[in-house]
């Protein structure tokens, strides 16, 4: 299992930024390895696994929100990396994502308030009982590779005997920031100290990581590898704000980064606020005198943006195919002969639409009073995970959408939304109520 982790270019997590588009987008220029955004534990536990077929995705979702789109591309080089204190919850999360992902990662060295305070990250650096608990059960739990990532800790020999104890767990690789907690850029690498690691643990690749100030071209990633002595290294944000940096024939124009960027992000309907931050990002200063840098920072919207770098076609060409694979969907009828229609639409979708245009509900109502049918029943029941799912009842035919719902209001909207797809009268409903 070490070898997914030996000889490779990663793209480190990254909060925001290490979602589908940037990750597809590293490979595409030739990562080896790409890990996920940190996802806290409970934001796993209570999501709803679904297979999104309009984009061809495995997404973890709450509600309106993806906690985690995988896709294809991906598959066997994308590495989950979940914040946690708990043993038991790294478990289960284990559990849920089963081997959706090639590895899953435990963040010990992120030094953000958020994260210390709830007990996570840098905050587990210095209890190394607690360590060896969450390695170890998720260990017993996972069915792919498990290994963490940290930082050097403010006594070079703490950090040796820190990666001593992890390297009991049977993790199959370390990564090691070469950072203090305290320390920031332009703070510098402590590469040093990351090569003291390599020559303490030897039986399982390290990967090194913090020299983003360093590293200005393709050759510059193997250089500071070779310093600081490891199998492996994984850069943060120098690949956010130049993706191409993975090229091995040489990095891009910075808006030639943006358009193959901006096309992963329509392709895999990534939401506005995050292709923004990736967008700005990469952009850098050039936000406050080029005219397409002012428009993004106006824009509102995924469309707006695409619009600033001239992608309305792109945008339009990945919405128009999402269109008509949700205008294609098809019942599949269950063992208790429900028809079970995957569609689901985001809560501030129904909101908008109070006063301004009829609702499923509203739609079905009126159908069924026109051809004169009884009118529909809804049973709306709360699962374990506490999301609502509802069936519409219509004389003998059930409908429902097996996708949770943060409320019964909406459970039954969504299933009143499934059986106008079951019915064929979807185009009675005006608007685009399935895209976010």
């Amino acid at each position: 299992m070490s070898e997914l982790y030996t000889k490779k270019k990663i793209l480190a997590p990254m909060v925001r930024a290490g979602r589908t588009p940037l990750r597809l987008l590293c490979l595409k220029y030739g990562a080896d390895l790409v890990y996920t955004e940190e996802i806290v534990d409970k934001k796993l536990i209570e999501a709803t696994r679904v297979v999104n077929e309009a984009l061809g995705t495995i997404d973890y979702r709450n509600g309106d929100d993806i906690i985690l789109r995988l896709a294809p591309e991906e598959k066997g080089k994308c590495i989950l990396q979940i914040g946690t204190n708990s043993g038991e919850k790294a478990a289960k999360i284990a559990e849920i994502v089963g081997d959706d992902v090639a590895g899953i990662d435990v963040n010990m060295g992120c030094p953000k308030p958020f994260s210390i305070h709830c007990g996570m990250g840098a905050a587990l650096l210095t209890q190394t009982e607690k360590i060896v608990g969450i390695l170890t059960a998720l260990k017993a739990a996972a069915k792919v590779p498990v290994t963490c990532k940290i930082r050097v800790l403010d006594n070079p020999e703490d950090t040796l005997k820190l990666v001593r104890e992890i390297e009991k767990c049977g993790v199959v690789a370390l990564g090691v920031h070469g950072r203090r907690r305290d320390e920031r850029q332009p703070d510098r690498c402590r590469y040093e100290e990351i090569r003291e690691v390599v020559k303490t643990i030897q039986s399982i690749p390290i990967i090194a990581n913090g020299f983003s100030g360093e590293i200005e071209r393709y050759e510059d990633i193997e250089k500071w590898r070779d310093a600081a002595g490891t199998s492996s290294i994984m850069i943060a944000r120098k690949a956010l704000s130049t993706p191409s940096i993975f090229r091995s024939e040489g990095v891009l124009d910075k808006y030639k980064d943006i358009e193959n960027f901006l096309e992963f992000a329509c392709q895999y309907d990534e939401c506005y606020t995050m292709t923004k931050y990736v967008v700005q990002r990469i952009l850098g200063g050039d936000q406050e005198h080029d005219p397409r840098g002012k428009a993004l920072v106006a824009a509102g919207s995924v469309l707006q943006i695409c619009k600033a770098f001239k992608m309305e076609d792109c945008y339009n060409k990945w919405r128009d195919d999402r269109k008509r694979k949700q205008s294609k969907k098809r019942a599949r009828v269950d063992d208790d002969g429900v028809y079970n229609i995957e569609v689901s639409f985001p809560l501030k979708r129904l909101k908008n639409s109070v006063g301004f245009s009829p609702t499923p509900k509203m739609v079905l109502h009126d159908y069924l009073v026109e051809t004169k049918t009884p009118k529909a029943t809804y049973e709306t029941v709360k699962r374990e995970d506490k999301r609502f799912v509802s069936t519409a009842i219509i004389g003998d035919k059930k409908f429902r959408s097996g996708i949770g719902q943060p409320n019964l209001r909406m459970a039954e909207q969504v299933a009143a939304l499934a059986a106008l797809h079951g019915m064929n009268i979807r185009s009675r409903l005006e608007g685009n109520w399935e895209e976010d």
